[in-house]
């Protein structure tokens, strides 16, 4: 009979380290975005020949608790002003398992939209185009199944200039 306390006492005690070790951290106040910028991405002409501008916003994450955060995702939905659906929808590890420590920074995140829009007229005519709608940028933390808003942001009307990147060359 003794085994089977020392056996249920064990398994107490590390059920109330394991718990000890993964304290719940409110995201929502945890998770501070900063750095942010956005415009239209230039992401090349389509195989038809179009311009493509698709939504792109850069932030960093600033660590805003007192402990270490890691495993967090972000999703950030892409939003056309006025609409009832989202226009695209990316989720990404924001902070691996190796985590975040209190008060640091994550390196720049960059995400951009995968649909946009497509025109024949020259890029810098984009936001004069009558099809034209700006869009929003709602990002959430995501971590251990719960999800929390933390920023929306209006992508400034400006183009971004540079070498579009493909995923399956990172």
């Amino acid at each position: 009979m003794s085994r089977r306390f020392f056996f249920a006492g064990a398994v107490l005690v590390l059920a109330l380290v394991t718990s000890a070790g993964c304290a719940t951290v409110d995201l929502k106040t945890a998770v501070d975005i900063t750095e942010v910028s956005s415009g239209y991405f230039d992401a090349g002409i389509t195989d038809s020949g179009l311009n493509k501008l698709v939504p792109s916003i850069t932030f960093n994450i600033h660590n805003a608790a007192d402990t270490t955060l890691s495993s967090v995702d972000m999703v950030v939905l892409f939003w056309q002003d006025g609409r009832d659906a989202e226009m695209d929808e990316l989720v990404v590890t924001a902070i691996g398992g190796s985590g975040l420590e209190p008060g640091a920074s994550s390196e720049p995140l960059v995400l951009r939209a995968s649909v946009g829009y497509t025109l024949d007229q020259p890029r810098a005519e984009l936001f004069a185009h009558s099809q034209f709608v700006d869009v929003t940028a709602k990002l959430f933390a995501k971590r251990g199944g719960r999800i929390v808003p933390v920023g929306e942001f209006k992508i400034d009307r400006r183009i971004l200039l540079g070498t579009p990147t493909h995923p399956e060359s990172e």
